[in-house]
Protein backbone atom coordinates (compact mmCIF):
# COMPACT_ATOMS: atom_id res chain seq x y z
CA UNK A 1 0.00 0.00 0.00
CA UNK A 2 2.73 2.42 0.51
CA UNK A 3 4.60 1.90 -2.86
CA UNK A 4 0.73 2.59 -4.13
CA UNK A 5 0.51 5.85 -2.06
CA UNK A 6 3.93 6.91 -3.04
CA UNK A 7 3.11 6.51 -7.06
CA UNK A 8 -0.54 8.38 -6.43
CA UNK A 9 0.72 11.50 -4.99
CA UNK A 10 3.45 11.59 -7.97
CA UNK A 11 0.60 11.24 -9.96
CA UNK A 12 -1.68 13.59 -8.36
CA UNK A 13 1.02 16.64 -8.27
CA UNK A 14 1.79 15.88 -11.64
CA UNK A 15 -1.67 16.37 -12.68
CA UNK A 16 -2.68 19.76 -10.65
CA UNK A 17 1.12 20.50 -11.94
CA UNK A 18 0.29 20.55 -15.68
CA UNK A 19 -3.74 21.90 -14.23
CA UNK A 20 -2.13 24.97 -12.79
CA UNK A 21 0.10 25.87 -15.47
CA UNK A 22 -3.02 25.49 -18.32
CA UNK A 23 -1.02 22.20 -19.97
CA UNK A 24 -3.79 20.78 -21.69
CA UNK A 25 -3.08 17.56 -23.13
CA UNK A 26 -1.16 15.89 -20.24
CA UNK A 27 -3.46 17.00 -18.29
CA UNK A 28 -6.02 15.00 -19.98
CA UNK A 29 -3.95 11.65 -20.21
CA UNK A 30 -3.17 11.67 -16.41
CA UNK A 31 -6.76 12.86 -15.38
CA UNK A 32 -8.32 9.31 -16.57
CA UNK A 33 -5.02 7.50 -14.74
CA UNK A 34 -6.49 8.60 -11.18
CA UNK A 35 -9.57 7.08 -10.55
CA UNK A 36 -8.11 3.88 -12.86
CA UNK A 37 -5.61 3.67 -10.19
CA UNK A 38 -7.84 4.40 -7.14
CA UNK A 39 -10.48 1.59 -8.60
CA UNK A 40 -7.26 -0.69 -9.02
CA UNK A 41 -6.38 -0.26 -5.24
CA UNK A 42 -9.74 -0.71 -4.14
CA UNK A 43 -10.14 -3.60 -6.20
CA UNK A 44 -6.52 -5.22 -4.75
CA UNK A 45 -6.65 -4.33 -1.40
CA UNK A 46 -10.09 -4.34 -0.13
CA UNK A 47 -10.92 -7.43 1.72
CA UNK A 48 -13.83 -8.08 0.67
CA UNK A 49 -14.56 -5.63 -2.60
CA UNK A 50 -18.22 -4.29 -2.41
CA UNK A 51 -18.98 -4.31 -5.89
CA UNK A 52 -20.85 -0.57 -5.29
CA UNK A 53 -18.14 0.99 -4.23
CA UNK A 54 -16.16 -0.29 -7.06
CA UNK A 55 -18.80 0.69 -9.52
CA UNK A 56 -18.71 4.09 -7.83
CA UNK A 57 -14.73 4.33 -8.66
CA UNK A 58 -15.48 3.39 -12.09
CA UNK A 59 -18.77 5.83 -12.60
CA UNK A 60 -15.89 8.34 -11.27
CA UNK A 61 -13.72 7.43 -14.18
CA UNK A 62 -16.30 7.75 -16.85
CA UNK A 63 -17.16 10.63 -15.31
CA UNK A 64 -13.57 12.15 -15.89
CA UNK A 65 -13.67 11.17 -19.41
CA UNK A 66 -17.16 12.45 -20.21
CA UNK A 67 -15.28 15.80 -19.14
CA UNK A 68 -12.38 16.13 -19.97
CA UNK A 69 -13.77 17.57 -23.02
CA UNK A 70 -14.90 20.75 -21.13
CA UNK A 71 -16.72 22.65 -24.53
CA UNK A 72 -18.61 19.69 -25.73
CA UNK A 73 -21.78 20.18 -24.12
CA UNK A 74 -22.88 16.88 -25.00
CA UNK A 75 -21.13 14.95 -22.99
CA UNK A 76 -21.89 17.30 -19.88
CA UNK A 77 -25.18 15.25 -19.31
CA UNK A 78 -24.22 11.97 -19.38
CA UNK A 79 -20.81 12.71 -16.92
CA UNK A 80 -22.98 14.52 -14.54
CA UNK A 81 -25.09 11.32 -14.30
CA UNK A 82 -22.21 8.97 -14.12
CA UNK A 83 -21.39 11.01 -11.06
CA UNK A 84 -24.65 10.71 -9.75
CA UNK A 85 -24.82 7.29 -10.07
CA UNK A 86 -21.59 7.10 -8.09
CA UNK A 87 -22.68 9.19 -5.35
CA UNK A 88 -25.65 7.10 -5.19
CA UNK A 89 -23.29 3.88 -4.70
CA UNK A 90 -21.29 5.33 -2.32
CA UNK A 91 -24.58 6.16 -0.09
CA UNK A 92 -25.76 2.47 -0.23
CA UNK A 93 -21.98 1.43 0.86
CA UNK A 94 -21.93 4.09 3.69
CA UNK A 95 -25.44 2.70 4.45
CA UNK A 96 -24.54 -0.85 5.13
CA UNK A 97 -21.66 0.05 6.85
CA UNK A 98 -23.22 1.89 9.09
CA UNK A 99 -23.57 0.12 12.88
CA UNK A 100 -26.64 0.15 15.40
CA UNK A 101 -30.26 0.33 14.10
CA UNK A 102 -31.75 2.68 11.67
CA UNK A 103 -34.24 4.15 14.10
CA UNK A 104 -31.11 4.84 16.36
CA UNK A 105 -29.92 7.20 13.67
CA UNK A 106 -32.65 9.02 13.01
CA UNK A 107 -32.56 12.17 15.36
CA UNK A 108 -28.77 12.55 13.74
CA UNK A 109 -30.00 12.28 10.14
CA UNK A 110 -32.54 14.72 11.06
CA UNK A 111 -30.36 17.37 12.10
CA UNK A 112 -27.53 16.72 9.19
CA UNK A 113 -30.35 16.82 6.65
CA UNK A 114 -31.39 20.67 8.19
CA UNK A 115 -27.98 21.48 8.29
CA UNK A 116 -27.53 20.37 4.19
CA UNK A 117 -30.98 21.41 2.81
CA UNK A 118 -29.94 24.95 3.84
CA UNK A 119 -26.21 24.94 2.12
CA UNK A 120 -27.32 23.15 -0.91
CA UNK A 121 -30.34 25.99 -1.14
CA UNK A 122 -27.70 28.35 -0.52
CA UNK A 123 -25.56 27.17 -2.99
CA UNK A 124 -28.22 26.93 -5.68
CA UNK A 125 -29.76 30.13 -4.78
CA UNK A 126 -26.14 31.87 -5.42
CA UNK A 127 -25.78 29.86 -9.01
CA UNK A 128 -28.86 29.44 -10.54
CA UNK A 129 -29.31 33.36 -11.60
CA UNK A 130 -25.94 32.33 -13.99
CA UNK A 131 -27.10 29.55 -15.31
CA UNK A 132 -28.97 30.35 -18.79
CA UNK A 133 -30.84 26.56 -19.80
CA UNK A 134 -33.42 26.18 -18.00
CA UNK A 135 -32.26 22.15 -17.98
CA UNK A 136 -29.84 22.94 -15.89
CA UNK A 137 -31.57 25.14 -13.61
CA UNK A 138 -33.39 22.50 -12.20
CA UNK A 139 -30.55 19.67 -12.36
CA UNK A 140 -27.93 21.86 -10.63
CA UNK A 141 -29.71 21.50 -7.06
CA UNK A 142 -30.80 17.80 -7.80
CA UNK A 143 -26.93 16.81 -8.59
CA UNK A 144 -25.88 19.04 -5.46
CA UNK A 145 -28.41 17.29 -3.11
CA UNK A 146 -27.55 13.80 -4.18
CA UNK A 147 -24.25 14.56 -3.25
CA UNK A 148 -25.23 16.27 -0.13
CA UNK A 149 -27.22 12.99 0.51
CA UNK A 150 -23.84 10.96 0.96
CA UNK A 151 -22.55 13.76 2.85
CA UNK A 152 -25.63 13.01 5.74
CA UNK A 153 -24.72 9.40 5.25
CA UNK A 154 -21.25 9.77 5.95
CA UNK A 155 -22.20 12.02 9.14
CA UNK A 156 -24.41 9.72 10.75
CA UNK A 157 -22.16 6.42 10.43
CA UNK A 158 -19.16 8.07 11.81
CA UNK A 159 -21.49 9.44 15.01
CA UNK A 160 -22.64 6.05 15.11
CA UNK A 161 -19.05 4.46 14.56
CA UNK A 162 -18.25 7.42 17.30
CA UNK A 163 -21.05 5.63 19.60
CA UNK A 164 -19.73 2.67 19.01
CA UNK A 165 -15.88 2.71 19.30
CA UNK A 166 -15.20 0.67 16.06
CA UNK A 167 -13.53 2.27 13.10
CA UNK A 168 -13.82 5.93 14.05
CA UNK A 169 -10.77 6.57 11.86
CA UNK A 170 -12.14 4.89 8.71
CA UNK A 171 -15.54 6.61 8.86
CA UNK A 172 -14.13 9.76 9.24
CA UNK A 173 -12.02 9.34 6.34
CA UNK A 174 -15.35 8.49 4.39
CA UNK A 175 -16.90 11.75 5.99
CA UNK A 176 -13.81 14.25 4.96
CA UNK A 177 -14.00 12.51 1.42
CA UNK A 178 -17.53 13.45 0.73
CA UNK A 179 -17.15 16.95 1.94
CA UNK A 180 -14.28 17.80 -0.43
CA UNK A 181 -16.53 16.09 -3.06
CA UNK A 182 -19.50 18.50 -2.50
CA UNK A 183 -16.52 21.22 -2.14
CA UNK A 184 -15.14 20.42 -5.54
CA UNK A 185 -18.47 19.89 -6.96
CA UNK A 186 -19.53 23.44 -5.91
CA UNK A 187 -16.29 25.25 -7.43
CA UNK A 188 -16.82 23.19 -11.07
CA UNK A 189 -20.44 24.45 -11.17
CA UNK A 190 -19.30 27.96 -10.02
CA UNK A 191 -16.17 27.50 -12.63
CA UNK A 192 -18.94 26.53 -15.39
CA UNK A 193 -21.48 29.51 -15.15
CA UNK A 194 -20.00 32.01 -13.17
CA UNK A 195 -16.49 31.95 -15.02
CA UNK A 196 -15.01 34.14 -12.27
CA UNK A 197 -12.03 31.54 -11.21
CA UNK A 198 -8.57 31.37 -12.40
CA UNK A 199 -7.03 28.31 -13.45
CA UNK A 200 -10.56 26.59 -13.08
CA UNK A 201 -9.18 22.80 -13.47
CA UNK A 202 -6.37 23.20 -10.88
CA UNK A 203 -9.77 24.22 -7.77
CA UNK A 204 -11.31 21.64 -8.93
CA UNK A 205 -8.73 18.74 -9.16
CA UNK A 206 -7.30 20.13 -6.15
CA UNK A 207 -10.25 18.85 -4.17
CA UNK A 208 -11.84 15.96 -5.99
CA UNK A 209 -8.59 14.23 -6.34
CA UNK A 210 -8.40 13.48 -1.95
CA UNK A 211 -12.32 13.07 -2.21
CA UNK A 212 -12.22 10.18 -4.09
CA UNK A 213 -8.91 8.96 -2.48
CA UNK A 214 -10.13 9.36 1.08
CA UNK A 215 -13.45 7.47 -0.08
CA UNK A 216 -11.46 4.88 -1.62
CA UNK A 217 -9.13 4.05 1.54
CA UNK A 218 -11.89 4.91 4.27
CA UNK A 219 -13.65 1.87 2.29
CA UNK A 220 -10.78 0.08 2.32
CA UNK A 221 -10.03 0.04 5.82
CA UNK A 222 -14.12 0.19 6.85
CA UNK A 223 -14.46 -3.29 4.82
CA UNK A 224 -17.89 -5.00 4.38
Amino acid sequence: MTGFIIYFTLLSIAHLFFCYFGMHTPRKLTKPLLLLSLAACYACAAKPVDGAVLAALICGLAGDILLIWERTDRFFIPGALSFALGHGLYALSIFRRTPGATQSHLITAAVFIAAYIAVVAYMSFRLEKHVDDKKLRILMPVYLSIVAAVNVFAWVNFVARINSGEGQFYAALITLGSMLFLTSDTILARCMFVRDVERPNFPVMITYIPAQALLCFGYIGLGA
